[in-house]
This record gives C-alpha cells, structure tokens and sequence, in this order.
C-alpha cells in the first residue's frame, strides 16, 4: 500500500498583517476563532514537516532495499529502482515541504507568542464553605504559567500570578509575572435571627433559643441570657464570611424577652385574729414577698375589716396578665364579750325598796335591762348601774344584756332574780304566795295583826262531811264570819259515833296514842300526806289549792302517850302537822285536863292571851254556840281528849263525840310573844319556842 503523505500548497499564504489587524482591534474574536486557527496552521506546518521527515526516511530505507534486492536478484532491480524513483520524488517534496513550512512557522510563530491581555476573574465566586477556584478570562496555559493563590475557601481576595511561558510576551514585549486579584464573595444571611419560643421567669439566669441563627455566620453578642422578667437585647454580627442582605455587615441588635411567671391565687388571711387591744398583723395564704409586694393596710388594732394590697413584684404578673394591685380583705374579729353583775339575787322590801346592780363589761357595749314582771319589780339603765325598783309583792327576774360593740360580740346575758316582798297593809288583799313571802322573810308582823283575815272556799267531802263552796274567813289564830269565829261541823255533831269518816277524835272511844295515833290527825286532816298530795276526803285536800301551796309544816308537841298513863315528861314528843288543833294549854294559857308537861313545850296564842271570846259558833248555823276539840288527851283516862265548851270554858269528852273543829295551819312566823320559857327537851330539840306559826280556822 502506498504511503499517503500530508500534501503542502506550492504557494503557501499567510497574511501576517491581516492576521494581527484582527488580533489589535477585535481580541475577542483574536482569542476564540483566529488564534486557534493559527495554532491549528503552526501545528499543521509541524505536521508537514514531521512528514517530509518520515518520507525522507522511507526514501533511503527503499534505496538501502533497492541496492540489496538489487544483490539479491536481479528480478529486485526493477521495484528497487522504482522505489529509488519513488523515494527521490519524496525526498524532493519533503525538501520543498519544510521550506514551505519553515517559512509559515516563522511567520505565524511571530505573531502567536504574542500575549496581548492580562487574564482577568471570570465572573464571581461566592462563600460556599468548600474550596474554590475562579475561571478566567484571557487564560492560555500553553502561553501562561498560573500561580499565587490560585484556590480559597473563605470570602475575600486573593492574588494568583501569571508568567509568560519561554518563547512568549506580553504585548509591550515583556515578559515579567503579572499579578492578578480574584476574589471570593461573602455569602448573604437572609434575615436576622429572632427568639425561638417563649422564656418564663424562674429566679435563675436562661438563654434564648434561636431560629435562623448559625454560630458560623453569625457572631452573638450583648445579653444573651438574663434572670430578670422583660426585654433584653443582644447583638449579631455577620462573619467574615458573611454579610446581611443588604450587604452590610454591621452587629445588629435583636430583643428578646424573659416573661414574667404567673401568680395563680391571690393571697388570702390564712387563719383568724382576734381582738386583743393590740395592733396585730395577719399571716397571709399564698403570700411570697418574693412576687407579691403588700401594701395598703397591713396592721390594725380594733376589730373590723381592713384592706391590703398585693402588687406583682417585677418579675411576676397575675394568672391573667395583670400586674395591678389587687385588694385583699383582711379581718380581725371581734373579740368575746363577757358580762357580770355584782348581784345574782336580790330582796326588796318596805325597808329597800329599790337597789342597784353594777354591771361589768368588756369593750363598749350599750347596756339594756328588762324586768319580766314590771307589775312587780321595774328596771332602769345609767351608764352601767342599773337600778331596780319593787313595785308589789312577787319574783322577776331582771334580765341585763350587753350589745355588740366596737371590738367585742354581745355576751351571754345575765340575770337578777328579784323577790318583791312588799305586802299589801290588808291580809285579804295578799295572795296566799304573798303572805309565805311575808313569813319566810320575817315581814308578817310589819304589815298584819293578829285577827286579820283572808278569804277562802272549802270544798269537797272531809270525812263523811260535803263542804261546797263554802266562803270563809281564817285568821290570825280564829275563825270569822261577820264578826262571828265558827267552826266546822259535820251532821253528827255532839253524837257519839264509831268508824271512820267523821269529826271525831278517834274511830272508837279512845285516846290511847295520843294526839299522833288519832284519826283526826292522820286522815280527818289528812296529816298522812302532804299539802301538795293531799289525802282524798280530807280537809287538806278540800282547802284551795294557792292555800295548799304555801302552807308550810309546823312541828308540835303533845301528849302522845294517853291512854291514862298520868303527867308524864316523856309523853310529850313532836309530830310534824301541816293542819292541827290548838292545845289546852295554847289557848287557854293553863293546864286542866291535860298532861301538865305539854305546857312546857307550847305558849298561848296572844289572839286568846288578849281574852279574845273562845265561843265558837256553827259554822252552818252561826247563832248556834258548839263545842270545839283540842288535841290534848286527857292525862287521866283513857278515853276523853280536852275540848273548849259552847261558853268558852275548858272541858274534856269521849273520843268517838263528833264536835267541831277549829284547825290551824301554819303560813308565817310572827313572834307574838316575848314570854320565856324554860330550857327544855323540846327547846333542845330546836322548836319555835316564843313563836307562833300557824293561822286558825
């Protein structure tokens, strides 16, 4: 196969001039179509030539070829000498190719090592964090040798250098280093960081969280953590590889806050005070000086209400926002009120009809008394005496009482009891309650005298006897109707009758027991009970019952022995009567048929000492004088008691003769007498000697 070899124009062109016109006025176009179109023609001029080289050394390998073949065979010869042919004809166009070539190289060499533009950056690099490397303008590494700093990571400048490679200058001719900057831009933060979610107050230092915040663009600065509630301030400032959106790259301040912590319950007094005259302040329930700063009035002294103020500290707010003062209701509380009087009870009578109370109080209350019965006792308020005022006989309680005051609540009221004893001047007038009064207070004598009377009504059966609605008269020691003393008699009188029932001494003609044992005494009378549970059908139980409630028992000495056993002291002892009849000796002030040492242990009545009439008259036929027992047995038989007889006079008769009945009963003491008697057993016994306690019927 035939070698094919590069062909070369005989008349090769260049137009050096044409060629560096384009480069000086359009380097652009210089630098991206005719310069390469140049280096193609040099490195195409070097081709022709390496190719001329070659042929040339084809042409003497086919000469050497041609004069061995030319040995070895003659048949050789011809292709030998057409090789020779072959290898002249190459060796003249190799020859006629380099000069050509050399002539085109020179030319165009000249105008290719020319380098007319110092490289410049092309376009712009911008911070990324890696490692970068700008492009560059009017860069040929095959004409220019790069160094300096031709790499960088972080934004700024830089400085690479550019040296023309041997064989190469610049367009002023030169060929030094060139040095050029390139530079890498700072990367753009968008926007500033702002606080990430929200801080409360809790007494120790915190730090905000951020968003948009990188530490490695951004330089944090002025407060970046606080205790305090409210706006604090820190400052970023971009890196140095970096920069705002508007390109500066100056610290900017950003707020961010601390709120403050919420006080969910507002304080209230936690437990009570109480009066006590001094100033107190109360302890406080949901109360830290800390958050809350108090105010208003914090101490008082008297009771009542008081407000305090609680204002969130600087650092707290209340649960809804607020940070007002809020006002609080504190109180101290009244204290107990306390009340005494210096009398519990008091008697008036003729003599002190009025007196006063004093009343002691705690604190200032106003003081009001009420009586329960102003018909007997009334009441009147000074200050803090108050003075009651009898009025009439009976019992009211005066009851004081202490209003709320200023710094202590109302006391318990306290009461007086009041016993009136101021009596009516006419016995009638007084309530049977009235003349007991008179009797337990010793007053009987001061108001009454013996013979004054008291209206009553008998009614009921007394033995075998039916009393109804009988109006009488008892007095002091007698018995009187118009003026007239009766007695009661029942329809037996002056008959002897046995059994029970009627208004004789005993049952049976006796007196063996005396006065105690006779039936008279235990069931005509009905001393076997009591007043207040009188025996049925007897007198006690037909006397009114405001009567009966008063009566009081007497005790009485008799002979209770009888049975004709003689004057015997020892027959003398005391039964305790609330009704009974008169002794011989108590009404006619002499002994005659009874036990002569009864006498010792009575004293007469002064109604009978002042020789008062004796007679007595029926009480249901008041012209007709009666006969009325006595309780003395006689102190010689065995069967008679003593009796006052229809003129006056003393007498005795069986105990089984219905007679009347002159009873008494005892309803006040009045010392009627100042007669001494002799010191006896019965004194010794503590009797009402010199006394006279009973009313007569």
């Amino acid at each position: 196969m035939a070698e094919e070899f590069y062909t070369v124009p005989e008349s090769p062109e260049y137009n050096a001039a044409a060629i560096r016109k384009i480069q000086d006025t359009d380097p652009v176009r210089a630098s991206t179509i005719v310069n390469p179109v140049v280096q193609q023609m040099i490195n195409n001029t070097h081709a022709v030539k390496k190719q001329a080289d070659q042929n040339g050394q084809s042409a003497a390998a086919a000469a050497e070829a041609a004069e061995a073949a030319d040995e070895k065979a003659t048949e050789a010869l011809e292709a030998a000498h057409n090789a020779a042919q072959v290898a002249d004809q190459a060796g003249t166009d190799a020859s006629n190719a380099l000069t050509a070539a050399d002539a085109a190289l020179e030319a165009i060499t000249k105008l290719a090592h020319t380098i007319d533009a110092v490289p410049t950056q092309n376009g712009s690099l911008t911070y990324t964090g890696g490692e970068q490397s700008p492009n560059w303008n009017s860069y040929n590494p095959e004409t220019l040798t790069i160094g300096g700093t031709t790499k960088g990571t972080n934004a700024g400048n830089y400085v690479a250098t550019f040296t023309p490679k041997e064989g190469y200058t610049w367009g002023d001719g030169t060929n030094t280093t060139k040095e050029v900057t390139w530079t890498i831009g700072r990367a753009t933060i968008a926007k500033a960081p702002s606080q990430s979610g929200s801080l409360t107050y809790t007494g120790e230092s915190q730090t905000p969280t951020w968003n948009d915040y990188n530490t490695a663009q951004l330089t944090i600065g002025g407060e970046t953590s606080a205790t305090n509630a409210g706006s604090h301030s820190a400052t970023f400032t971009p890196t140095s590889n970096y920069q705002w959106s508007d390109s500066s790259v100056t610290a900017r301040s950003v707020e961010w806050q601390i709120q403050r912590a919420s006080i969910t319950t507002t304080p209230v007094q936690s437990g009570s005070l109480t009066y006590s005259g001094l100033a107190q302040s109360p302890s406080w329930s949901n109360y830290d000086s800390a958050q809350l700063t108090i105010g208003g009035t914090t101490s008082g002294t008297n009771a009542g209400n008081y407000n305090a103020t609680f204002t969130p500290t600087s650092n707290y707010q209340w649960s809804d926002g607020g940070i007002g003062a809020k006002t609080v209701i504190w109180k101290i509380g009244k204290a107990a009120g306390s009340l005494s009087l210096n009398k519990s009870n008091i008697t008036l009578n003729k003599s002190t009809s009025s007196t006063t109370i004093t009343v002691t109080r705690a604190g200032d209350g106003a003081i009001s008394a009420i009586s329960n019965a102003t018909g007997v006792a009334t009441v009147s308020v000074s200050g803090n005496t108050v003075t009651v005022t009898g009025k009439a006989y009976g019992s009211a309680t005066i009851t004081v009482k202490v209003a709320e005051g200023t710094n202590h609540t109302a006391p318990a009221n306290k009461t007086c009891a009041v016993q009136v004893n101021l009596f009516n001047a006419t016995l009638n007038s007084n309530t049977w309650a009235a003349i007991r009064a008179a009797s337990d207070a010793d007053e009987g004598a001061n108001y009454w005298s013996v013979g004054d009377t008291k209206s009553i009504t008998i009614n009921g059966q007394v033995g075998n006897f039916t009393f109804s609605n009988l109006s009488i008269s008892p007095f002091i020691l007698g018995f009187k109707i118009g003026g007239t003393m009766v007695v009661l008699c029942d329809i037996q009188y002056n008959s002897s009758v046995s059994g029970a029932g009627y208004f004789h001494m005993n049952d049976s003609n006796t007196n063996v027991g005396g006065w105690k044992d006779s039936s008279m005494r235990k069931t005509l009378l009905g001393n076997s009970k009591t007043p207040t549970s009188p025996l049925a059908n007897s007198l006690m139980a037909a006397l009114p019952s405001d009567l009966r409630a008063v009566m009081k028992s007497v005790t009485k000495y008799t002979d209770n022995v009888g049975n004709a056993t003689g004057s015997v002291a020892g027959n003398v002892t005391a039964t305790t009567d609330y009704l009974f009849l008169l002794a011989e000796f108590e009404v006619f002030g002499s002994r005659y048929y009874a036990n002569d040492y009864e006498r010792n242990s009575q004293l007469q009545y002064d109604y009978y000492k002042a020789s008062n009439s004796r007679v007595a008259y029926k009480h249901n036929a008041t012209g007709t004088a009666v006969w009325w027992w006595l309780r003395s047995p006689n102190y010689n038989n065995n069967n008679n008691f003593c009796n006052v007889n229809t003129g006056g006079g003393n007498n005795n008769n069986n105990a089984y003769y219905s007679a009347a009945l002159l009873p008494g009963f005892y309803r006040y003491t009045v010392k009627w007498s100042n007669r001494k008697v002799k010191d006896d057993r019965c004194k010794r016994r503590d009797t009402s000697q010199g006394e006279t306690p009973e009313t007569a019927l």
